[in-house]
């Protein structure tokens, strides 16, 4: 009996290596089960500042109240290019710092978690889309990073919901300024001629989700939309996992 206990104890052992089933969350580090959501402990999910249900329905910004109407006074005073912009949480202090993880400390990991919860927000809108793109690096920044967060993000969202990327058809072109040292007039210079179409072909009549890890005033992804539409986009919606 002893014998075969141990035995069972090496196979639970050997079987917990190829198939754990527990993890660390990806946010406090504590041990959880391997279904929780997202590889995240019940805590950390439930303190994330999810986008509520009452958000305008242009940029997706939070309104403060229902009389608010459908769109927030920024969508009613300035022309968007893309249709619709769809964020999965406020850029709020624990997300910032799962932001800067992915971002600045190679963590590159995060991304699975963070794409898996954005294809969960387009499929709750129940919004269709050809083509996945995602908001580009310049090439020597993402030569320093080591990758796009952008196109990590895009690739796990692709696998959730079955839609091609694509990382050519849209370039940048200029090496922009950091963007959270700029103000509002400032973003929408700094990205003013900083991207390109190279191939209308791709693009043409096909209703597109744009990607990108934040939506602060709207700028990088406001222009995007534009040269895409003006290339023959059908439709432009806007997909970031953070809200600012």
């Amino acid at each position: 009996m002893k014998i075969l206990q141990i035995s069972k104890e090496y196979i639970d052992a050997a079987l917990d290596l190829i198939y754990p089933s527990k993890t660390i969350c990806y946010s406090c580090g504590n041990i959880i089960k391997r279904e929780e959501k997202y590889s995240l402990c019940p805590n950390c999910y439930n303190s994330l500042p999810f986008i509520p249900e009452h958000s305008c329905n242009k940029c997706g910004s939070p309104l403060r109240m229902i009389e608010d109407g459908p769109n927030c006074e920024e969508c009613k005073n300035t022309f968007c290019f893309f249709h619709k912009a769809i964020s999965v949480v406020k850029y709020e202090e624990v997300v910032k710092r799962l932001i800067y993880r992915l971002k600045y400390s190679n963590h590159t990991y995060l991304s699975r978690t963070m794409g898996a919860m954005m294809a969960n927000k387009l499929k709750a809108e129940g919004i269709k889309i050809d083509l996945i793109i995602p908001i580009p690096l310049y090439k020597n920044r993402e030569k320093e990073r080591g990758f796009n967060q952008s196109v990590l993000l895009s690739k796990y969202i692709s696998e959730k919901i079955n839609i091609p990327v694509n990382t050519n058809s849209l370039i940048r072109v200029k090496n922009t300024k950091v963007m959270h040292i700029l103000s509002k007039k400032e973003r929408v210079q700094n990205v003013k001629d900083a991207f390109k179409v190279v191939d209308k072909r791709v693009i043409k009549n096909k209703s597109i989700l744009l990607v990108d890890d934040i939506f602060t005033t709207g700028a990088t992804v406001n222009i995007s939309s534009k040269l895409l539409i003006e290339a023959g986009a059908k439709l432009i919606i806007v997909l970031t996992f953070a809200r600012d």
